[in-house]
């Protein structure tokens, strides 16, 4: 006997700020990722990608990393494996701690960030082009005050 399904039992599927959100940040990060992949950053889709946005200027003890990615070592061992093959990132004794690491970028990975930047401009001229440069400001406004940052008046 096949039982069939109520079909109206389901909840109502909503339109809301976390889907639109979502959508956009996806169209960004794909925009981003395909960018740096025709400036000659072929694994910039890839999950190695993700490492880079919590490295910083000073770099992150490899511990930190684990803990801030929430993955486990040996996944962020693999990750950092790949970049450091790639030369984005090099390990170095780190100075507070003789028994850690430092991941730190070397000089290519500062040219991928400033590629980076270049391509962050680009979508957001684009973004700009499409709003307009008022509702983009009001925009990016509204995006650092959701974010608990006040909004930043001198753009």
């Amino acid at each position: 006997m096949v039982k069939k399904l109520d079909e109206k039992n389901w909840p109502e599927v909503l339109d809301h700020v976390g889907w639109r959100l979502w959508q956009a940040t996806q169209r960004w990060k794909r925009e981003l990722d395909d960018g740096l992949v025709a400036m000659g950053y072929p694994w910039a889709a890839d999950a190695r990608a993700n490492v880079i946005m919590h490295v910083g200027r000073s770099g992150i003890r490899q511990s930190d990393l684990v803990r801030r990615m929430g993955l486990s070592k040996q996944a962020v061992q693999q990750l950092l494996d790949a970049l450091v093959d790639d030369g984005i990132v090099e390990r170095k004794p780190d100075p507070g701690d003789s028994r850690g690491r430092l991941i730190v970028f070397t000089a290519a990975g500062r040219r991928l960030l400033a590629d980076s930047n270049r391509v962050k401009q680009e979508i957001e001229a684009d973004y700009r082009a499409v709003l307009g440069e008022k509702r983009f400001r009001d925009f990016m406004d509204m995006l650092a005050e959701l974010n608990g940052r006040p909004p930043d008046s001198g753009r």
